[in-house]
């Protein structure tokens, strides 16, 4: 069945929706209420939820909805609101400011194209492309983890640290398919962009605020690299390309 949200809570989240303008809101549907929650982003069309206040309500009471608002803009969920619906495997509620107007989705199992996504933070930006890039093209797996807006502004190098986590080590011999590039994009002082090399020179990456591409691998990319990275598991068993493999084409995993 499908989840419908009461007039209370549109009403609710119409209202936060105004105090937050031109900023977009945030908030959960708990108990059935409508609770709002901080908005950590700086731009206009995007949220950053409070993941710390959100945890505290699902211990609590649990979440029946994740809300957001869109600003001056129908309530049409974007590529990146889908995904992120997806991700937490809840209805999302999206309420629209000043029309009054509002929308729900629920999770179907859709995904965004690897090129020509639109660059939203946690799920459409650097490294939930190369999660979602590395699963198409070798069929690996990458675990997900939460990133603070903009951390790299505060200094925190938390590519060099976790990407062992993520199952990947730093090598020093030739590009190989499927290989990720670390750079370091001026004036950050640390690692804060992400691409996966592709043979037989291309890279595909997302930079902040900019749709995915697949462009060749070269200049001020590879300037910028300072980490080469591969996964354990393709150390001794390289990423075997298909017959039809075409360097421009879609993934043999996305067909």
């Amino acid at each position: 069945m499908a989840w419908a949200a009461a007039d209370t809570i549109i009403k609710a989240a119409l209202k936060h929706a105004e105090a937050c303008q031109p900023l977009e809101s945030c908030g959960v549907v708990s108990g059935g209420e409508f609770i709002p929650i901080d908005n950590g982003a700086t731009q206009f069309d995007t949220f950053v939820m409070d993941m710390k206040a959100y945890l505290k309500i699902e211990k609590k009471a649990g979440v029946e909805a994740i809300v957001h608002s869109h600003v001056y803009g129908p309530p049409l969920p974007s590529d990146a609101d889908r995904a992120m619906c997806e991700a937490t495997r809840k209805p999302w509620l999206i309420v629209s400011w000043p029309l009054g107007t509002y929308g729900v989705i629920e999770p179907s199992g859709w995904r965004a194209p690897l090129v020509g996504r639109k660059w939203a933070w946690g799920t459409h930006d650097c490294f939930g492309l190369i999660r979602d890039g590395i699963k198409d093209y070798a069929g690996i797996d990458i675990p997900d983890f939460d990133r603070q807006w903009l951390w790299w502004e505060r200094g925190q190098d938390i590519i060099t640290r976790q990407f062992k986590k993520a199952g990947f080590v730093e090598v020093t011999d030739r590009w190989q398919h499927c290989d990720v590039i670390g750079m370091q994009i001026w004036p950050s002082e640390v690692v804060n962009h992400l691409g996966l090399f592709l043979h037989p020179d291309l890279i595909l990456h997302q930079m902040l605020g900019r749709l995915s591409v697949r462009e060749v691998y070269g200049g001020l990319h590879q300037l910028a690299t300072v980490l080469h990275l591969r996964h354990q598991t393709l150390i001794d068993h390289p990423p075997a390309l298909p017959p039809d493999y075409q360097p421009w084409g879609d993934p043999p995993h996305a067909r």
